[in-house]
C-alpha cells in the first residue's frame, strides 16, 4: 500500500501474476474488492498479464521457480525498505532548520534547477526486471490449466468407452442366452412376389424377439415396421428398422409383452416412425 491508501502499481502487478506471498494477498484483495480504482487497475493489470503469457513461447519452468521468486521479492522488499528509512533518517539529519520551517508554514523549499536528478529507485528497475518473470508464470498457469483440460477431456473419453464395452458385452450375452435357450423358436419370413426374405426367432418366456431381413431401399417418407400376430387380439408392433447398405443384413431386436402365444409375424411398408396398427402392403409373412 501506498502512503494515499491505494495500491501501489508494482504490487498490483505481482497480485495480477499471482507473485504475492499468500499472507499479503489477502489484504491486497480485501482492499480492490472496496477501492474502485485499485479493483480497475488491478483488472487491466490481469489482462495485460494474460496477453503476455498468449504471446510468448510455452515453456515449462522448474519447479522451484515460484519459491525462490518469492524469496527474491521479500529479500528486496526487506532490503529496499532498509534502504527507505536510512535515507528519510539521513536526509532529516542534513536538512537545514529553514527547510523544516517552511514544510511546516505549508511552503515546500524551491529545487535548484542546476541540481541533477536523483537516479531511479531500486523499485523502478524492479518492475521491469519483474516483466519476464510474471509472463513466465502466466505461461507455466495457462500450461498446466491447458494440460488439466486435455486430461479430463480424455478421461472423460475413456470412461464413455468402458461404458460403451460394457453394454455390448452385456447385450452379446443376453443373444447368447436367447439364442440357446430351448424354448426360443425361428420362422422364415418369405414374399410371394419378390425375392426377399427374412428370419424371426422368437422368446415368449423373454419377451424377446430377433430378426434380420433382405430388403430393398424405401424412399425417406417410408419404414419397415415388424408384426407379432398373436392368437387372440390385435397385432403387436416389434419396431421399425432400415435395410442395410446394398442389401445386407442387419440385427435388430425387440422387447414384446410376455408369454404372448404368437400365430405368425409379417413386415409391412408404413409411413416414417411407424404406426400403431398396420396399414400398409404386407412385404414378408411367416407362420409360427
Amino acid at each position: 500500500m501506498t502512503d494515499g491508501g491505494h495500491i501501489s502499481a508494482e504490487d498490483l502487478q505481482l497480485l495480477a501474476a499471482g507473485a504475492v506471498p499468500e499472507g499479503e494477498c489477502a489484504a491486497m484483495r480485501a482492499h480492490a474488492a472496496e477501492c474502485a480504482e485499485c479493483g480497475a487497475k488491478l483488472a487491466e493489470e490481469r489482462g495485460r498479464a494474460a496477453l503476455l503469457g498468449l504471446a510468448a513461447e510455452q515453456e515449462k519452468t522448474a519447479a522451484t521457480i515460484k519459491a525462490e521468486l518469492f524469496a527474491r521479492i521479500r529479500a528486496e522488499r526487506e532490503e529496499e525498505e532498509t534502504y527507505r528509512w536510512q535515507k528519510k533518517a539521513d536526509q532529516k539529519e542534513a536538512a537545514p532548520q529553514g527547510s523544516t520551517e517552511l514544510v511546516k508554514a505549508g511552503r515546500a523549499p524551491r529545487e535548484d534547477p542546476g541540481q541533477a536528478s536523483p537516479a531511479p529507485t531500486k523499485g523502478f528497475w524492479r518492475g521491469w526486471i519483474l516483466v519476464p518473470v510474471t509472463a513466465a508464470l502466466v505461461i507455466l498457469t495457462v500450461w498446466e490449466w491447458r494440460d488439466n483440460q486435455r486430461l479430463a477431456k480424455d478421461l472423460a473419453g475413456a470412461n464413455h468407452r468402458i461404458v460403451e464395452m460394457a453394454n455390448e458385452r452385456q447385450r452379446a450375452e443376453m443373444l447368447v442366452d436367447f439364442l440357446s435357450a430351448a424354448d426360443t423358436t425361428s420362422v422364415k419370413l418369405a414374399a410371394e412376389t419378390e425375392k426377399t426374405s427374412g428370419m424371426v426367432r422368437y422368446n415368449p418366456r423373454q419377451g424377446m424377439v430377433v430378426y434380420t431381413a433382405e430388403l430393398p431401399a424405401l424412399p425417406v417418407d417410408k419404414i419397415y415396421q415388424m408384426w407379432l400376430v398373436p392368437k387372440t387380439g390385435a397385432p403387436i408392433s416389434a419396431g421399425i428398422f432400415a435395410p442395410g447398405p446394398h442389401g445386407t443384413r442387419q440385427l435388430w431386436t425387440a422387447t414384446v409383452p410376455l408369454n404372448t402365444e404368437v400365430k405368425a409375424f409379417a413386415v409391412t411398408i408404413e409411413p416414417a416412425g411407424g404406426v400403431p396398427q398396420p396399414t400398409g402392403p404386407k412385404v414378408l409373412v411367416g407362420a409360427s
